[in-house]
Formats: C-alpha cells, structure tokens, sequence
C-alpha cells in the first residue's frame, strides 16, 4: 500500500526572480556588472568591485570604500571583517604613497561591527582610515534609535556624492570626511512599500506581506518594521505631504533630524536638494509624477528645489515602494562649506552606471 509521502506531490513553488541560482546571485549580478562597465573588476574571494585603474588613483586620491546592499557578502548579510580589511588594502598598496581612504555604510549594527574590526586592524597595519556610518531614516526617532541611532537609507548615497567629489579634485581626507559627516547630518529620509523584500530564494516561504490595500510607512531597507500601516492607501497627494511632515517639522523633537531653521518659510537655509529613490519596482514614470508633487508641497511650505534626481539607485531587490531624501543646503553665508560648493559638488561629473547627471 502506498504511503501518503509516496502519492502526495511535491508543493508548488513560486519564483519571485529571474536567477540562476539563489547562492550565486552576488556573484553573477557583480561579474555581470563588470561587462556593463568594463573599466571595472570583481574580485570574487572578497565580493570587491573595483576600478581598474586603483593602484594609480589611489596614489594622488582619497579613496571610498562603500557598501549598502547585496553586493556585499550573501544578500542583506553585512560583510565580513576580512572583506573590508581586503578592500582597504586594495586601497593603499603598500608599493605606493596613499591618501587615505573613507569608509561609509549605512547605519546597521553587523555592517559598524565588522567595519570596526577591519578599520581597527588596518590602522595598527599602518592604514590611514575614516569611517562614516549614516542614519538618515526618519522613521526611527530618537526614542527608539537609543544608542543604535537611525537606520541607512539612501541618503548615505547624497553625502559620498559630495565626498567623492571632493577626492576627486585631490582635497586630502580630513576634508573629504568632514564634508561627509556635514552633509550626513544634514540628509533624512523617509520611505514607503507596498511589501516585504522577497529574497531571491527561489519559493515564498517564510515571507512576510501586508494585508491587502495597505502600506507601511517608514518601512526599512531589508524590511524592518515601519513607523506605521496606512489602511485604505491613500491618494499620493497627502502621502506626500504626510511623509514630507516627518522630514521638515523640527517642531516634532523625536524626529526633527534636518536642522532646518523653520518648518515653514525659512530665511537662508530653505534651498534643498530631492532625490526620489525606487526601492526596486516603483518605475521611473511613478517616481516623475512624486518628484512633481513633492516639489508643488516644498514651494508651498517656503522651499525651493536647487537640484532633483530620481529612479532606482538605492533599492532593495523587487521592494515595491519608493523613497524621499531631502538634503538641507547651508546657507549662502557658509556653515562647514557654503551653498555655492555644496551645489558644485553635486554637480560634479560622475562615470558610474546608475547615476544621472
């Protein structure tokens, strides 16, 4: 007599991503990328995507090390100590002169660990190190936060855009990480989904989604709970809105992160940079149709949008939700740069696959 093992059929497995296989997604996402941009290398043991021509650069440059995602390590697995450590030493080949190196992730507990393990091992090697994580999600406030502080979402990518340019021009890394961490505390970001990453895991189990018409406001990166679920969705019109409440009312002390100088019409810091960023699926047409509303609400509240960019340059696989990062620019008068160089670097050319100029 046949078993029920034996008659039953195996269940139904649904896929979420076009992949090869789950254990080899970093790998083949990286070396294709290589082909994408071929001025780049992989350096599979270590998972470090490279320029080709480091060893020369790095002699009359600062250097960034940056990681935020799935291309460290195994998928929203931070890296190790030794991956950094390898990535630092790439930086400064002992055959030559260095200027340094900044290191910037987004502010997760795995990721500052082992980064600290590495940097603590590379500066007793002899390594000239600054490390930056940063918090920008204003969804965790300071209540929650604790010691731990705010998690990374895109707005980490806003101050390595000016970090990086810096380095660019050969400024030296006292300044190159100073303007880091100034353009950091000035960035916040707020984020929105329809639903939980699905890892590329090839079937549906264990994977958390939200009830039907609901989104979570504040959701992070690796969908980490939000500041709360909206039932029915509402029209984008005051979602915006709502989300830009957590973003400028320095009224809300738990929240109030950007030091504007008012919620509403301030004086000399009312200028602001926007990104609307894709989490994964929001396409580019959605995220045109936000960017304009956004800007109708800031011009509304006193603001006035010097420079905007959007589509999908800090995503979470497929996530189905998008992002608001608003950078406050200094005033005219200067703070530690003045608006004038803060809008410069921005501006600088940059050769990377995903941005636009």
């Amino acid at each position: 007599m046949a078993t029920d093992a034996q008659t039953k059929a195996p269940p139904n497995k649904e896929t979420f991503h076009f992949i090869n296989e789950p254990t080899e997604a970093i790998n083949d996402a990286l070396t294709g990328l290589t082909y994408l941009k071929p001025d780049l290398s992989y350096y599979r043991e270590y998972k470090v995507v490279y320029r080709n021509d480091l060893p020369e650069f790095s002699k009359d440059h600062v250097t960034t090390i940056g990681f935020a995602g799935g291309g460290h390590g195994t998928v929203f697995a931070s890296p190790t100590a030794a991956q950094i450590f390898e990535a630092i030493k790439m930086c400064q080949p002992p055959s030559g002169k260095s200027r340094g190196t900044l290191v910037v992730c987004g502010n997760y507990t795995g990721d500052i660990l082992n980064a600290g393990l590495a940097i603590t091992r590379a500066q007793a090697a002899g390594y000239k190190v600054h490390f930056t994580p940063v918090g920008d999600d204003v969804a965790v406030g300071r209540k929650k936060g604790g010691k731990v502080g705010r998690r990374g979402l895109s707005g980490h990518l806003v101050a390595l855009k000016s970090a990086c340019a810096l380095a660019q021009r050969g400024e030296n890394l006292e300044r190159v990480a100073e303007v880091m961490e100034y353009v950091a505390g000035n960035v916040g970001t707020i984020a929105v989904a329809f639903d939980r990453v699905a890892l590329p895991n090839a079937n549906i189990t264990g994977l958390q989604t939200l009830p039907s018409a609901t989104i979570e406001l504040g959701m992070g990166a690796h969908g980490e709970p939000g500041l709360q679920q909206i039932s029915p969705i509402p029209s984008l019109e005051p979602l915006i809105s709502q989300m830009l409440n957590l973003l400028l009312d320095i009224s809300d002390q738990d929240r109030a992160f950007i030091p504007f100088s008012k919620s509403a019409n301030p004086s000399d810091d009312n200028e602001v940079v926007l990104l609307l960023n894709s989490l994964g699926s929001t396409s580019n047409e959605v995220l045109a149709r936000m960017a304009e509303l956004a800007n109708a609400e800031l011009e509304r509240r006193g603001f006035k949008i010097r420079r905007l960019t959007l589509g999908p340059l800090v995503t979470s696989l497929k996530m189905s939700g998008f992002g608001i990062t608003i950078w406050r620019l200094p005033p005219d008068s200067g703070e530690t740069m003045c608006r004038k160089e803060a809008l410069g670097q921005w501006d600088e050319p940059v050769d990377v696959v995903a941005w636009r100029q």
